[in-house]
């Protein structure tokens, strides 16, 4: 089989995009830290040898499979065999691109929202659907190039082809299980999840789970790249990006989602989102 062709382009969602398409293939892949994004990704696994974890559940990818990450979904790939090339392809894209190519009777943000409900955020394509999808894929990719307004809008409508393809080929079989790997660490994460919004200690963790803060301070950094304390902040901020978007003022924002004080909830807010609280429901009003 011919290599699929490859574009080097940086990976990461450009200012002003509504879209941005990615097909790598990496032969000493570089460690991804627990991390989320503003937008939506649809991640498609090719090859490797890796675990990834999605809001404390755990999963091993085999050729076809796919990961849906909305807004604010926390995860990560953990490489397991650095000698095996790792190659993949995904999507990022704004919501509202998202609900400018839906239609009355198919809203695709809410079509993945049913489809990640409950967890359930692992899927497969089958082999001719996804040679289908990489063909597909590249081809958007390489029209990305061509920077004129009517190849721009032609584009477009080739990424709302893709995407809804992709959800329709997805949503055929339902969602898969999570492996059994780390199923201790997968319970402890949601429970920081649940328990985000309250007073929690590295003794509150200890003594739910029966076990010594240090190990479980070693073992988490170790499943997810960052410490609790660095999570814990995260999980808040995003549930106080949520509180904000829904109306509900920045000092309120705050102490509702578990800081002690606002100047630290304004620094780690900031330092997070990129604006201040308050920057960000004006935006947010818009």
């Amino acid at each position: 089989m011919d290599q699929p062709r490859l574009w080097d382009r940086s990976n990461q969602m450009p200012p002003g995009r509504e879209f941005e398409v990615y097909h790598f293939v990496d032969t000493a892949a570089q460690p991804v830290f627990y991390h989320n994004h503003p937008h939506y990704e649809i991640f498609f696994y090719l090859q490797g040898h890796s675990r990834i974890v999605v809001e404390g559940l755990d999963f091993q990818p085999g050729r076809g499979d796919v990961l849906i990450y909305p807004p604010g979904i926390m995860h990560r790939n953990i490489h397991l065999d650095t000698d095996i090339p790792y190659e993949r392809f995904y999507f990022f894209a704004r919501r509202e691109f998202l609900q400018a190519i839906s239609a009355a009777d198919y809203d695709i943000p809410a079509t993945i929202e049913r489809m990640t409900r409950n967890d359930q955020y692992y899927f497969h394509v089958e082999e001719e659907d996804l040679r289908q999808l990489i063909a597909l894929t590249d081809e958007v990719i390489e029209a990305s190039e061509d920077r004129r307004p009517e190849a721009k809008l032609i584009n477009r409508s080739r990424m709302s082809i893709l995407l809804v393809r992709a959800l329709s080929m997805m949503t055929s079989r339902g969602a898969l299980p999570q492996s059994e790997y780390s199923r201790g660490m997968s319970q402890l994460i949601q429970y920081i999840n649940r328990h985000a919004m309250e007073p929690l200690s590295l003794d509150d963790l200890a003594n739910a789970f029966y076990s010594s803060k240090y190990y479980i301070l070693r073992e988490f950094k170790k499943y997810t790249g960052i410490s609790i304390h660095q999570y814990l902040i995260i999980r808040r901020v995003l549930i106080a990006q949520e509180l904000i978007r829904q109306g509900v003022k920045p000092k309120d924002a705050s102490s509702q989602c578990g800081f002690s004080d606002y100047s630290s909830f304004y620094r780690a807010f900031k330092a997070r989102v990129g604006v201040s609280p308050e920057q960000y429901r004006q935006s947010a009003g818009k």
